[in-house]
């Protein structure tokens, strides 16, 4: 009998609750500290109410790693009905959730827990997490899992266009001077993160011409296998997006995702996201 392996990932995989279900997926929430409160992604605070907070408030969240007890227990849970056990996290280079994961497994059975840093996040981080399930459902063996994540992690592209550079200034992710040149033209930017690297990709002068980038952009990466566009609380432009997106490729399945609280404290409202995963 081929051995049962669990997957557990972390909030910023924006995972749709049907899917986490399906797949009985562990989701380790990230932090949220806001005004002297410590709140659990996506648990203690929602993505809509964080979305009309951040759009009023004076003051800026600040998020965090899981904690390594968080990890643990979603470990020791999955070791429980598994025999072992992969857990895909958010880039190691954008957040330390992926070391913390890490330490966890050596903690509970480094033997039969393999963490997978996905290079990626949001709606890329939740294919890395069904992929994974997907496989273990159908009796592939651990190690084999681990390496078609990491091809799969390859062909993995994600673009963000942002409303403004406010919320990345703000939280000292970016420096003023970048900030105050982006605020004068009022530009739109699109960032993309690929292998782990946030990298801005360029500036429009309008939504409507950033949108019509963003089209072009993912048009000239070539044959697609899996399409996504991810709202932060956007949801005009999301829709523009996919339109425009369904337009280009009608054999695909556009799919839809929403921009959880963590991602959202650093590109702030008004963001559209777009994830692809490239033909292999």
């Amino acid at each position: 009998m081929a051995s049962s392996i669990g997957v557990v990932t972390d909030s910023t995989a924006d995972l749709q609750p049907a899917l986490q279900e399906r797949y009985g997926l562990g989701m380790v929430p990230l932090i949220v500290n806001w005004d002297g409160q410590t709140f659990r992604d996506k648990l203690d605070l929602s993505t809509a109410d964080f979305y009309h907070r951040l759009r009023t408030s004076k003051t800026l969240p600040k998020t965090g790693a899981p904690s390594l007890k968080a990890f643990e227990t979603a470990f020791r849970e999955q070791l429980e009905h598994h025999d072992a056990v992969i857990c895909v996290n958010l880039a190691a280079s954008l957040s330390a959730t992926c070391g913390v994961a890490q330490r966890a497994a050596e903690s509970v059975d480094r033997q039969r827990i393999s963490v997978v840093d996905s290079g990626s996040v949001s709606i890329c981080l939740g294919w890395l997490a069904e992929m994974a399930a997907n496989l273990a459902q159908q009796g592939v063996e651990r190690q084999a899992i681990v390496e078609k994540l990491e091809e799969a992690r390859s062909r993995m592209r994600i673009f963000f266009l942002l409303e403004t550079l406010e919320f990345l200034q703000r939280g000292g992710r970016i420096g003023r001077g970048a900030a105050l040149a982006g605020t004068l033209l009022s530009v739109k930017p699109i960032l993309s993160i690929r292998d782990g690297e946030v990298a801005p990709v360029e500036r429009v002068r309008t939504m409507k011409g950033a949108l019509r980038r963003l089209v072009e952009l993912v048009v000239a990466l070539g044959p697609i296998e899996r399409l996504g566009v991810v709202d932060g609380d956007a949801a005009a432009n999301t829709a523009e997006a996919e339109r425009q997106f369904q337009a280009r490729f009608p054999d695909l399945t556009i799919e839809r995702g929403a921009l959880g609280p963590v991602l959202g404290v650093h590109g702030g409202p008004g963001v559209v996201g777009v994830g692809i995963l490239l033909a292999g």
